[in-house]
């Protein structure tokens, strides 16, 4: 039964549904393997990518550049339209979930102080020392906030910063970083409190998410078996790595534990052989390389779960659009810095979800 929005959001909403329109094809974006970049870049504009193109085109004269400012303003745009029309008892939830930009941010930011290389902020984005743009702003954090960001000196100055937005959880990892040097588990600690979260924000409240909870636990799954295949391959053992694995996914510790003993990496990546993944494990076996396998494991859940929740109500509907941006940018993105790099369109294609 598909349960109707609230009236309040229904306008929101339905500007969602014409929108949606303005999401490119997935042969339009096999389309643009054969072209270089200026004509991605001319092909772009005659979608709806025009006014971002025309606005990043301030930031930069270089074409690359400018494509991937306007793919990060264009996925922004998306998210704003979509978190318009969430009902409020979804609000939450949606908003973590797209507070993932803050956390790729944030993390370049750490990163570039540890490496000392030098990240500039340009309009409402962060720029890399290549001057790629890094993050987007979707969270908590706004653009003046992460202009500070890039002011500090030091790993410590900003995530003291980071303090007036909930991030108290890093002064743990910041001794630590201390210590050693080491910010991995810095880093790690924002990833498991985001998918924490998520979990524990995704609950029923008009009885329709049902589909939305099922996502969000595979992709759990997805993360700890990743984690738990990075160990084996580094000789890591269990006990060090069982507090990064993040609950409420569809398998247990225990049952990850049971696994991750076996020793077997084919095995792990194995729990998810219900998702038709052959080519991706086979993959791995040949190069020992997981890249392929986490990009046809995110193509398998958008397969599975995001068509059904564009059929059915609001609220999956709403999770669905923002979805179908991120999938948009991750696509444009593979493809215009594989171009960069002078990568085969085959093995860009195999990039794509």
């Amino acid at each position: 039964m598909v349960i109707p929005i609230n009236t309040t959001y229904s306008g929101s909403y339905g500007r969602l549904k014409i929108h949606f329109n303005d999401y490119l094809s997935d042969s339009f974006i096999k389309s643009l393997l054969d072209l270089d970049i200026k004509d991605i870049r001319l092909k772009l504009y005659e979608k709806s990518y025009r006014e971002d193109i025309d606005k990043s085109t301030a930031l930069s004269n270089d074409d690359i550049e400018i494509l991937l400012t306007a793919i990060n303003r264009h996925v922004v745009r998306n998210s704003k339209l979509a978190l318009f029309a969430v009902p409020p008892p979804m609000k939450s939830f949606m908003k973590t979930y797209v507070s993932k930009w803050d956390i790729e941010t944030i993390k370049a930011i750490i990163t570039s102080k540890v490496i000392h290389h030098e990240i500039k902020s340009g309009d409402g984005f962060i720029m890399s020392f290549r001057d790629i743009p890094m993050g987007i702003f979707a969270g908590n954090l706004n653009n003046d906030d992460f202009r500070v960001l890039l002011e500090k000196n030091d790993v410590d100055s900003i995530v003291n910063y980071l303090l007036n937005f909930g991030y108290n959880y890093l002064l743990k990892e910041l001794d630590e970083y201390k210590k050693t040097g080491d910010t991995s588990m810095l880093l790690s600690s924002m990833d498991f409190r985001y998918y924490s979260d998520l979990s524990e924000r995704i609950l029923f409240y008009n009885g329709d998410e049902g589909l939305i909870i099922k996502y969000i636990k595979s992709l759990i799954d997805l993360k700890n078996i990743l984690t738990l295949v990075k160990a084996l391959e580094l000789k890591v053992e269990y006990e060090k790595i069982e507090g990064s694995l993040i609950e409420n996914g569809n398998f247990s510790k225990q049952a990850l534990a049971d696994i991750f003993r076996s020793g077997n990496v084919v095995e792990l990546l194995s729990v998810f052989k219900s998702f038709n993944i052959n080519d991706s494990i086979d993959y791995y076996k040949e190069n020992r390389n997981l890249s392929l396998f986490e990009v046809g494991m995110r193509n398998a859940l958008f397969q599975q779960y995001v068509p059904v929740m564009l059929s059915d109500s609001a609220s999956q509907y709403i999770f669905a659009y923002i979805l179908y941006a991120e999938r948009e940018r991750d696509n444009l993105r593979a493809i215009i810095i594989g171009k960069s790099y002078n990568l085969d369109s085959n093995i860009i294609e195999r990039m794509l979800i």
